[in-house]
């Protein structure tokens, strides 16, 4: 073997050799992520789309009993989609975490509606707020506060510089429904229903005693909670 012969022999000997080890190399790499993993019952079936950590994350359309397109997080779909039941229903919207939430329409054979959703429940039309201040005169800070424990009572407190109730005069309290308590210096409605209305009126002296204001706070509560509401004057 001449020596052009011998240098291209080792060159191709080298070059198989180096194929063989690389192969070899690919072979223990872990294999690609061949599938996106839905989580929501009805849909896993079939899925093309956006993947992340194997599950649908991103835009993609999935297929089980049921059929969605749309956006995905954590294998459910989150965002905004069209989903279709095997029926022929469908809702165009917004999901959170496979549930209907926020706006969107709802479309059945004989029927449609669009509106809000929380918790996959329709709540109608607009979103109600959980509670409304619908006048305020005289008064400087309010605050509305949910409170654990079973029931639905409304407990207020007046205060000025951290003091309760310090000066007022001629207080009335009026609401839709419910009977009225007071514990201490605050007062309260039991038993009533939502959503629920009230006004409260009274007159107090200024900080230096030297004149009386009048007072006016009227708000609206509409979900239905043990509420702590806290008036500033």
């Amino acid at each position: 073997m001449n020596l052009h012969n011998r240098a291209f022999f080792l060159k191709t000997l080298a070059f198989l050799l180096s194929a063989m080890l690389f192969s070899g190399a690919v072979s223990d790499l872990p294999a690609q992520e061949k599938s996106c993993v839905v989580k929501h019952p009805a849909l896993s079936g079939n899925y093309s789309g956006d993947c992340k950590n194997g599950f649908a994350d991103g835009r993609g359309v999935a297929e089980g009993t049921d059929k969605y397109f749309g956006q995905f997080r954590n294998g459910m779909p989150h965002g905004k989609g069209t989903y279709t039941w095997a029926d022929g229903s469908y809702y165009i919207g917004h999901f959170q975490n496979g549930l209907k939430e926020g706006k969107g329409k709802l479309v059945r054979k004989d029927s449609s509606i669009t509106g809000i959703w929380k918790a996959d429940r329709y709540v109608g039309e607009k979103l109600v707020p959980p509670y409304q201040i619908n006048r305020s005169v005289s008064i400087t800070r309010s605050t509305f506060k949910k409170l654990a424990g079973s029931g639905n009572y409304i407990r207020i407190k007046f205060t000025r510089g951290g003091v309760e109730n310090i000066d007022i005069i001629d207080f009335s309290l009026a609401h839709d429904s419910g009977e009225q308590y007071r514990i201490g210096q605050s007062y309260g409605i039991q038993n009533s229903q939502f959503p629920l209305g009230v006004i409260v009126r009274f007159r107090a002296w200024n900080y230096f005693h030297s004149a009386q204001f009048e007072a006016n706070f009227e708000f609206t509560i509409n979900e239905p909670a043990n509420w702590e509401v806290n008036v500033s004057y």
